[in-house]
C-alpha cells in the first residue's frame, strides 16, 4: 500500500464522505480504518462487516452508533448514521474529525 493521507472530509447532508490521496485496495481498509477511528476517542468498535467489494465497521461514539463504510470499486469512504437519533450527532462527528485529522492537498 502506498502512504495513505487524507485529502478531504467533507459533510454531505446525513454522511461524511472521506477522501484519500492515493488510489487504496481492499486489503488496505483495515490501516485506512485504524487512520480514520483513531482520532475518535472513547470510540469503540462494536461489529466489522467484510462483503466482496465492500466492508463496514459499526462503532459507537458519544452515545451515538455510526457505520464507516468503504467500497473499493468506487473508491468510496464514508460515515453514516446507524439510525436517526445517531443522526443528531453526524455534525458533531464532522466537525471532530475536521479538527483532528490533518487533511492533505
Amino acid at each position: 500500500m502506498n502512504h495513505q493521507e487524507i485529502q478531504s472530509i467533507s459533510l454531505n447532508d446525513d454522511n461524511i464522505a472521506v477522501l484519500f490521496t492515493a488510489p487504496w485496495f481492499q486489503e488496505d481498509i483495515t490501516v485506512l480504518c485504524q487512520l480514520l477511528l483513531k482520532e475518535i476517542p472513547k470510540h469503540q468498535v462494536k461489529e466489522i462487516t467484510q462483503g466482496a467489494d465492500r466492508e463496514n465497521v459499526r462503532f459507537s461514539w458519544l452515545n451515538a452508533e455510526f457505520v464507516l463504510n468503504f467500497d473499493y470499486y468506487s473508491q468510496s469512504c464514508w460515515f453514516s448514521a446507524q439510525d436517526d437519533i445517531s443522526l443528531i450527532q453526524i455534525n458533531p462527528l464532522f466537525g471532530f474529525l475536521t479538527q483532528s485529522i490533518t487533511v492533505h492537498v
